[in-house]
């Protein structure tokens, strides 16, 4: 091997091991993260309260008696629907948050008239999660998550 051979190796060898640096040390927020949407009779609850822009899978989860849907609207996105879950069934639902306010709730004519409906606010420091139907509890009674 010549000379400049070596060199050229050694230099593809370092540039490679920073490459995989830099992948490595990406910040923690660019991950994807999951959330649950258990879905039953007029009622939606979300696995978790605060939301900050970035990329969510929603796992949509037909816990009722009857059939049932996921979509979100909001800035950015095109509507995302799941297809109509029959009780028992799951679907997964890809979107990514922006700042401002979004609509999660299940499209099937008049269950969001009826509950189905949770309000998410997504700050830059976290948003939050509401029923357009709020009680005083963290529980979904009246149609989604409220406080």
């Amino acid at each position: 091997m010549s000379f400049r051979t070596t060199i050229a190796a050694l230099s593809a060898t370092a540039l490679a091991a920073l490459g995989g640096l830099a992948l490595s040390a990406a910040p923690a927020g660019a991950a994807t993260k999951t959330v649950t949407a258990v879905e039953t009779e007029f009622h939606i609850k979300l696995s978790q309260t605060s939301f900050s822009p970035g990329k969510y899978v929603f796992v949509a989860e037909n816990k009722g008696k009857v059939t049932h849907a996921l979509e979100i609207t909001g800035p950015g996105l095109k509507s995302p629907s799941t297809k109509d879950l029959a009780p028992g069934q799951t679907a997964k639902l890809k979107v990514t948050f922006k700042k401002g306010r979004y609509d999660v709730f299940c499209p099937v004519p008049g269950h969001k008239m009826l509950g189905m409906n949770v309000n998410l606010v997504i700050t830059s420091s976290g948003g939050t999660a509401t029923s357009s139907k709020s009680t005083s509890t963290a529980s979904t009674a009246g149609g989604g998550v409220s406080y």
